[in-house]
């Protein structure tokens, strides 16, 4: 089981956080996930999916890690450029929540990590978050991040920021395999785009 102390160690950014209550948000969805999945006890060995393999991709930390640094670079940015007013809390907290069901996904069975079928991480941590008390918006961020799979459109700005920020935050190209547009376009059941060899310029 993945305790408090571990979460911390893996990501010691969540005291950063300054809301008590969205920090405590973060605790309680990672004790959620882990009581139905006691088997994991360190999220550093937690894969991004058991296709994408850690050496290769890195692991689910790391991606984490990678959100929270890119939201605390683009909510400055956006109140600069836009004077959109982000809350930085709110996308630190769904950063670091966001895969969190990824612990229910996951199992290791015989040496080998397996997802459970059908089981949509996104779809879960939206209503996992519900579930413990969060907000409908950090809610709504969490369904509809994940670029692969039922896709839940995102209807807040917020939403939309975070869903286009997770690909980018994967160490996942097409020169290692199938890149994430490739992925996201497989778990859609659409085949990739031929657009060269069927464009007709209307010039």
């Amino acid at each position: 089981m993945i305790g408090r102390d571990a979460l911390v160690r893996a990501f010691p950014g969540i005291e950063k956080i300054s809301d008590q209550r969205q920090r405590a948000l973060v605790f309680d969805v990672w004790r959620h996930v882990s009581e139905r999945n006691p088997a994991w006890s360190d999220v550093a060995r937690i894969p991004l999916h058991p296709s994408m393999p850690i050496p290769t991709h890195g692991n689910l930390v790391k991606h984490v890690d990678a959100m929270v640094r890119v939201v605390e670079t683009l909510v400055p940015l956006e109140r600069e450029l836009w004077d959109q007013r982000l809350d930085l809390d709110l996308f630190r907290t769904a950063a670091y929540v966001h895969d969190a069901a990824k612990v229910i996904e996951f199992t290791e069975r015989d040496g080998a990590i397996e997802a459970l079928p059908g089981y949509n991480h996104a779809i879960e941590a939206g209503r996992i978050v519900r579930e413990v008390g969060g907000s409908e918006q950090l809610a709504h961020m969490c369904e509809a991040h994940s670029f692969t799979g039922p896709l839940v459109v995102p209807k807040t700005r917020e939403a939309q920021l975070f869903l286009l920020l997770d690909p980018i935050c994967l160490n996942v190209f097409p020169e290692q395999g199938p890149g994430v547009v490739q992925r996201h376009l497989k778990a859609n059941a659409r085949e990739e785009p031929r657009t060269l060899q069927t464009y007709r310029s209307p010039l």
